[in-house]
This record gives C-alpha cells, structure tokens and sequence, in this order.
C-alpha cells in the first residue's frame, strides 16, 4: 500500500515522477502527489483520486521545472481520502517536505508536545508530525536535523525528505518499510518497490534499517544514523518491462491466472529432482538435527488459506503436530514458542507488516524461521533465518492468483523435503507425490484450457445475485475459503464458504430457492459424504453447480451445472480446483465493470498493521 518514489538528476522530475508513480499504480491507493524543487523554491500538487486525476491538476496548475522531486500514493491509514490528507505534506512553515509509507505508532504523544510548543496541524495524519519535528529540531543542517528527529520516531516507515534550504538534497530511510536507491546515468531514484525503476535504472540497493540515503545530483551517500558511512552492495534488477507489461491481457489479473503454468515450473525448478526434493536454499537447516515439536505457519489472506493447505498435508506426512495462524492474531494470541518450535511465514510481497510482527515474534522466542515469499530481497526474507522465493514473478493485480498455486507449490516441496529428513509416516507417499509435481505445470495448463472453454456456463451462477455460498470438506473446504475471498475481492459479492457438513449447523436456514451454491467435490475419499451434503442443500431447492473431475457422474447426476477439472494426486487438487474460482471471480468482476486488478479499499503490498 501506499508507494514513494524520487528523482534528483537533470532530466524533467515531473515527467520522471508521474511515470514512476504509475509503476506503482497497482500498490492500491486513493490520492496522489508530488513535490517538486528548482533549487529556489519547493512546490507541492496533489489530487484524490487517480494518478490521471494528478496529472489534471498539473495541466491546470502547473509546476515551474525542476531537476529534484519526491512523490507519493496514499491509501488512508490514518485520515479519510482528501487533499489536505494526500502527501507530500509540509510543517506550517513549508521547511520541510515529506513522504511516508508506514505507520508512526508515537504519533499522538508526538503531537500533542509540538501543539504545546506552538505548533499548528492541518491534516489527520500521523505523518504530519515528522515536517514540525524536523522544523522543532532543525540545526540548520538538513542531515544533522534528519539524523536527530528519526530516533524519535516508533514504528514502521519509509520517508523521503526535502529541505527549503537545501532544495538540492532528498534524503531517503527506510525502518523495516522498503525503500530502494537505483542508480542511473548521473541521476538516482527512490521508490518503494522495483517497478517503478525498470525504464530508468539497472542496479538498485535496498536501503537497510538503520540507514540514511542522502542523493544530490553529482552524488549518493549511504551512512548509518549515526552519521558513518556506508559502501551500498549494487544488485542488478533482475525483473525487465516486459514481467510487468499486460502483454495483450485486458488486466494483469487474467495474465496473472494463464501465466500459473510457468509460475509453477519456476518453483519446482532446482527443487524437484528425479528421485526428490532438493532445496538449495534449505541445505545447511536440513543438515541439522530435526527436534522441533510443533510447526506453526502464520501468514494473511490468500497466503493464510494457502498455508492451511500446507498444514493438512504436513500433518498427513510428518509425524508432528501443525498448526496455522492469522498473523495479525499470532503476535498476540499464540501459544508456548521456544527453540522447539519451526516457524513458517508466507508472504507474497515480502513486506506483509502483520506478517514480519510475527516473524520478529517468532525470534523472540528463540523459533527457527522459514520465509516463503515472492520477494527474495524483501524485510521478510532478510530476516528469517532461511527462504524459500516461490518465483512467480511479478503479480500486480491486487487479487492473489498464481502466489496462491506457488506458495502452495512451495509448501510441498517444503513437506517432503521435511519428510525425507524425518523419515515422517508419509514418506511411503512421496514417490507418487514427485511423479504428479513433475507434470503439475502441465496439469494446470490443461485446466486452464478446459475451464476457459466452459467459464461462459459457469460463470452464469454469478449472474444478477449478490450472495452465494461455497462449500467443500478436507482441501476442499480451505479451498472454498480462497473461492469466497476472490469473489469478495474481486466481483463484491457477499461470498460465504463454510465446510460442507456443517450447513445442517445452522447456516442452511439460509438457503432458499434459487441462491446459488457451488459445491467443491474434488477428493475422492470425502465424495459420499459431499454428496450427502449436496442433497441436502438441493432439497431446498438451492442452484448448484458442483466441481468435480473429469468421469465423476455420481456428483454431475444431482447439481443443476457441473465444471469438470482434471483430476491429480488428492494433494494437488487444491492447485488445479483453484483456476476455475479465480476465472469465475475474474469474469464476475469484469462482466459488473469493476476495476479487477485494483479492488476497491484494497492494496497490494499491506505495510502498516
């Protein structure tokens, strides 16, 4: 959420801005600004809205040059959706400028001893408190003044910062929020994610916590705090333009979905050998002795659900006790942890902020940790102890598709590699498990292929409602749970998934004639039992439209509209049963016309907690 960038060079800031900030389009925002310095003066424009609504107002209103900005996309943390709110923002004295990603948890108290002081605010953000603490604090040295204010501040934040009377200079922190230096041909950049660098920077270095960027245009210093200086490590970019160009696609959601196939072969690719599972990142944990107790794998949204797919499996194979939690619950709600204790984290970007407050909960306590994370160079794979990057490449659609099939993808080979070290109960399993992973891409690729021929049938299920229910048993039910939150995501509807024996419990008083159920069939050893359940709800004259495999007559014989899918190893069902929700929620969201690659009050990359 949210998305910084910078320039400082001899180019047109507000031109190179814009464009930066469009990268960052798919973060999820509702305003945009920019703050732009000719050496002389500093001048701010912002706009709620859209980046083209920014770029209205500057057609409007515009900007004499400048060499030197900074700009911002706000989704409100603290603040409803208004200009006054949308940053860049400034002290009322218009010294200092600044943009933040993140949270300043000591706000409050921070604000209310500048109002004593004199101070006068205009905003509901937090943010504002850190202009006036710089005004408050300035030495008359714009380094000096930064270097004083930041051990004031508690929380998580990136911030890039300009000075009136040092119109030359931008300063760039990042605090366990990202935050990225690229260098170019006699000109640098910031930006919050790599996306906006592609078109004008190679290398790249990720600013650290406790670290301070000061770029001016002749020269870029990275120093601690505390003022010493530091030799940044250049990475080279190793996505290009075209991973986040549509490529034909109307949205990134749709490319997102049809490039599953190859997302999925880049995951296994390197981990699964002929004979097994080699994890090259893992070697040196599995090399160790094996006393954990207990798993505990914590993640948010799409990456809970698919670590609840991983939790049945590890439990099926190893001969330890998993347990799967929330993680904006974990930190507060978990129960004993130690060094016995195996912690898996999943994140898709990497920045997950709930997600890195457990991983740091987690270290407390002495866990060993596991990152799975799109990310490699992210604040979650930096600091778990090891990580496993899915390789998906870049997803910007808002709603999670090919980093649910990856994670889960990578959870597998995770629970075999543990098997194998354990010699766990399911390890008799496993041969036939590798055979599957080997033609897992091609599998998907099939159901891509079968399920985009009948979407237009399914998908009628959708048609005029504004409920419908979701039900499943065993990997079916966790999948019911991903169907229900892409069609909430995606096509705003009132989508609820529950596991399939437990309507007569209650939830049957809701269904009446005519609302649509689908009913999730895909494991063979809980299929009587669904169909029980499909009866049931079908003598309440329900509509369903079952999913099931290729040759199931049993289940198409009693449903109303039946999506046949390609049936594999039980374990991967979960892999291939997910595309025709994630298409259903697509086309349900694009046939209402709403933006499905950016959700309405969602963000992609969720930094505050």
């Amino acid at each position: 959420m949210s998305g910084i960038v910078g320039y400082i060079g001899k180019s047109s800031a507000e031109s190179i801005l814009l464009d930066c900030l469009t990268h960052l389009d798919y973060r999820g925002y509702d305003s945009a600004g920019i703050a732009i310095s000719n050496q002389e003066k500093i001048e701010i424009r912002k706009e709620i809205g859209r980046i083209e609504d920014l770029k209205t107002l500057l057609e409007m209103e515009p900007i004499t040059g400048g060499n030197i900005g900074i700009g911002h996309t706000r989704w409100a943390s603290h603040g409803s959706p208004t200009i006054s709110n949308a940053h860049p923002l400034s002290d009322d004295q218009s010294q200092f400028f600044v943009v933040h990603n993140g949270i300043i948890e000591n706000y409050r108290q921070l604000k209310n001893e500048l109002i004593t002081k004199g101070h006068v605010f205009c905003t509901d953000t937090d943010t504002e408190v850190i202009p006036h603490l710089l005004v408050q604090h300035d030495t008359g040295n714009f380094e000096e003044t930064v270097r004083k204010v930041l051990p004031l501040l508690k929380g998580s934040f990136a911030l890039a910062i300009m000075s009136k009377h040092q119109p030359d200079t931008i300063i760039g922190i990042s605090q366990e929020n990202p935050l990225i230096i690229g260098f170019g041909q006699n000109e640098a950049f910031l930006s919050s994610d790599i996306s906006a660098l592609l078109s004008y920077a190679k290398e790249i270095y990720p600013i650290k916590n406790g670290e301070i960027a000061i770029l001016k245009a002749n020269e870029i210093k990275v120093q601690t705090i505390e003022g010493e200086s530091i030799k940044p490590e250049k990475r080279i970019i190793e996505w290009t333009e075209d991973d986040f160009s549509l490529q034909g696609y109307e949205h990134y959601m749709l490319k997102e979905i049809m490039e599953q196939p190859k997302a999925i072969k880049n995951t296994l690719e390197g981990r699964l050998t002929e004979n097994g599972v080699n994890i090259p990142e893992l070697e040196p944990f599995l090399k160790e002795s094996f006393e954990y107790r207990k798993i505990d794998i914590v993640a948010n949204g799409t990456s809970y659900h698919s670590g609840m797919i991983g939790k049945k499996v590890m439990e099926t194979l190893l001969d330890i006790p998993v347990e799967v939690s929330i993680s904006s619950e974990f930190r507060y709600e978990h129960g004993p942890l130690s060094e016995k204790n195996l912690v898996i984290v999943i994140s898709q970007s990497g920045e997950t902020a709930d997600t890195l407050s457990a991983l740091r909960e987690a270290k407390q306590y002495g866990c060993k940790t596991i990152a799975i994370t799109n990310k490699r160079r992210g604040n979650i794979a930096r600091k778990a102890d090891y990580t496993i990057c899915t390789n998906a490449g870049p997803e910007l659609a808002v709603p999670a598709t090919k980093a649910y099939t990856t994670q889960i993808t990578a959870l597998y080979l995770l629970a075999i590699a543990l098997t194998e070290k354990t010699k766990g109960h399911g390890l008799d399993r496993i041969p036939e498990m590798l055979k599957e992973l080997h033609q897992l891409p091609e599998e998907v690729e099939k159901t891509l292929i079968m399920t985009q021929d009948a979407i237009d049938q399914f998908a009628q299920v959708t048609e005029d409602q504004d409920r419908l229910f979701l039900i499943g048993r065993g990997l079916d039910y966790v999948l019911a749970l991903e169907g229900a939150l892409k069609l909430q995501e995606v096509a705003y509807l009132h989508a609820d998934a529950y596991a399939a024996g437990e309507m007569k419990h209650g939830t049957m008083a809701l269904i009446t004639p005519g609302v649509p159920v689908i009913a999730l069939s895909t494991q063979k050893h809980l299929r009587d039992k669904t169909i029980s359940n499909i009866k049931e709800i079908k003598a309440r004259d329900a509509f369903v439209v079952g999913v099931t495999t290729i040759g199931d007559d049993d289940v198409s014989e009693i449903v109303d509209e039946v999506m046949y899918i390609p049936e594999v190893h039980p374990f991967l069902m979960p892999i291939i049963a997910a595309i025709p929700l994630q298409l259903l929620a697509y086309y349900a969201g694009t046939v209402r016309g709403y933006n499905v690659d950016r959700p309405r009050n969602l963000a992609k990359s969720l930094t505050v907690e």
